[in-house]
């Protein structure tokens, strides 16, 4: 396939692999290798299948694998994939024409949902114009040619990621604990660990949790241990902080369940979210998009969000499209075509790339993109770069731009490599890439702008990481400026901390700091007389200031700090 002759073929949807990560322990290892040389990305040749322009790339990918080669071969490539499969149906989201209702005074989702039901398949949840389901794969062409539908993708949906807190007395909230409150129903302050999983927390009651606790799960299968013991140190270290607030324990799977769960904790008068949780590919990094939209309505409804601002200042990369020698490829320095990382022995290999022309955000879906770029994934076999996998979606006005590769396995500890390409674009994008998998800060890494989603929203509390004994600042956390230039994160907090759930001095990264502010938060409101806008204040007087002067995009306004 030639893509670059005459009349370039211009993008039609964008089909992004989407994924989203919960934030774990990000220990990096040394490199025991010499990286590959500089070099050319091969001949893109006729490898390239852009698909179906309705449909994301991912999908399309799929639906060809099980007509051509059975749906044992299709479920190996969903696994890798990370799709959720129910027999021969595969979980997606389908988002409506939401102009057809505008124009016509109709609801085009009813119509959509009847199709899915007409193919066999199952509607999971629907929210405004989108709809989760499982839907066979052999329909789902037939599905995306819907005059109804707008897009069909994965949905947007968090992985995990991978006994008092050390948190506790750093920050100085042990010196609140034997107060007399001021309110004198200060337990009736609510706090939400808004989490993947609980596994285990029941044991904990009346020892390192409450005696009781709220708790619901918005997955479609109720699940609210689903595997994952991460919510439930979380739960931890906010009950340390804040030991008379009431807790609700709430989990979900996806986007859209997202969405229905912050309805409820506003219906529940929900006063503070502790979130620790990141997302890629899910905004355009000025805080909008359809992870960051639950954070702005709970704000609005006069909830305070804390969370982690990400564990990716190693794993990213960012900088403006050039090809200094004409071939379409992205030259990363110098002649280098291929960005490089190292990767052990058996672990995923994820890439996840957007680019600055997402178009407005109107609430529910962004305008689109109409430059279009390509991501290939390369293995270094020890003397060449060997291709493994390509995302390809199309980009041509209504489409997010994005491409992601993921899960590939290293089965052998190596290098492997990223190359991005030029398919038809008017304009050299500023690009931003993260890498799933690598053991050591990425090639070219620049920590600058690594903020994860939803983090960089302005509308919420994120929090960085600095050690709970030395104190100093954690190499992996993100930092801002985010897409607009605004700094984040808004504060740093104890990480490397002791949990039942994990163990001693062994629950790292940002998901520690998101609990350790709302807890403080719910502390603080708790036994003073103060507003939450007073209490943020009194917050960034007190932080301890342990970079440049004032508000930073490493610390933001310090290490959280409630002591006189």
């Amino acid at each position: 396939m030639n893509m670059k002759s005459g009349n370039k073929v211009i993008g039609l949807l964008a089909a992004s692999l989407i994924a989203a990560f919960f934030i774990l322990v990000p220990g990096k290892a040394l490199i025991p290798q010499t990286a590959p040389p500089p070099s050319e990305a091969p001949p893109i040749s006729d490898r390239v299948e852009k698909g179906d322009p309705k449909i994301e790339h991912a999908l399309f990918v799929f639906n060809r694998i099980y007509n051509t080669q059975g749906l044992e071969k299709a479920r190996e490539y969903a696994e890798r994939r990370r799709m959720d499969l129910e027999e021969d149906r595969v979980l997606v989201l389908v988002e409506a024409q939401a102009s057809q209702a505008a124009e016509k005074g109709g609801d085009p989702v009813p119509f959509i949902m009847g199709q899915i039901q007409f193919l066999g398949g199952r509607v999971e949840t629907r929210y405004g114009v989108q709809v989760e389901a499982q839907v066979p794969v052999a329909g789902l062409l037939e599905l995306a040619a819907n005059p109804h539908v707008k897009f069909v993708r994965l949905p947007l949906k968090p992985q995990p990621l991978a006994v008092t807190s050390e948190g506790v007395s750093l920050t100085g909230a042990n010196l609140w604990h034997d107060l007399e409150p001021y309110r004198t129903n200060s337990s009736g302050l609510k706090v939400c660990i808004l989490d993947l999983g609980f596994m285990g927390y029941a044991s904990l009651l009346g020892v390192e949790l409450p005696a009781s606790v709220r708790t619901r799960s918005f997955r479609t299968d109720g699940d609210l241990s689903a595997g994952s013991v991460h919510g439930t140190a979380c739960a931890e270290i906010v009950h340390d902080m804040a030991p008379d607030a009431e807790l609700y324990l709430v989990n979900f799977s996806t986007e859209l369940q997202q969405r229905q769960a912050v309805d409820w904790l506003i219906s529940e008068g929900v006063d503070v979210i502790s979130y620790s949780i990141s997302w890629f590919n899910a905004g355009d990094g000025r805080g909008t998009g359809p992870v960051c939209e639950p954070v702005k309505k709970a704000s609005n409804n006069g909830i305070l969000w804390a969370a982690a601002a990400g564990n990716y200042a190693q794993d990213h990369w960012e900088g403006t499209f050039n090809s200094t020698d004409g071939d379409w490829y992205h030259n990363f320095f110098g002649i280098d075509e291929i960005l490089d990382f190292y990767v052990p022995a058996y672990t995923p290999v994820g890439a996840f790339l957007n680019w600055d022309d997402w178009g407005y955000w109107n609430g529910t879906s962004y305008g689109g993109s109409d430059q279009d770029y390509d991501m290939e994934l390369y293995y270094w076999t020890g003397s060449y770069w060997m291709y493994v996998d390509g995302s390809y979606g199309w980009q041509s006005g209504t489409q997010w731009p994005v491409e992601a590769i993921g899960y590939w396995y290293s089965g052998s500890a190596t290098y492997w490599g990223v190359v991005i390409y030029e398919w038809s674009a008017t304009r050299n994008c500023k690009h931003e890439l993260f890498i799933v998998g690598n053991s050591s800060a990425i090639e070219y890494n620049v920590p600058e702008g690594s903020i994860s989603v939803p983090a960089d929203s302005p509308y919420i509390i994120a929090v960085g990481a600095t050690d709970a004994v030395s104190d100093d600042y954690h190499s992996y956390s993100s930092r801002g400026p985010t897409g607009d230039g605004r700094i984040k994160p808004d504060f740093c907090a104890p990480s490397g901390v002791s949990t039942a759930t994990y163990g001693t001095r062994n629950f790292y990264g940002t998901s520690t700091c998101g609990p350790h502010m709302a807890g403080g938060l719910a502390l603080m409101k708790g036994m003073t007389p103060y507003t939450w806008s007073q209490v943020l204040t009194i917050l960034e007087e007190r932080a301890v200031d342990k970079g440049a002067a004032g508000k930073d995009n490493i610390y933001g306004f310090g290490r959280l700090n409630l002591k006189r």
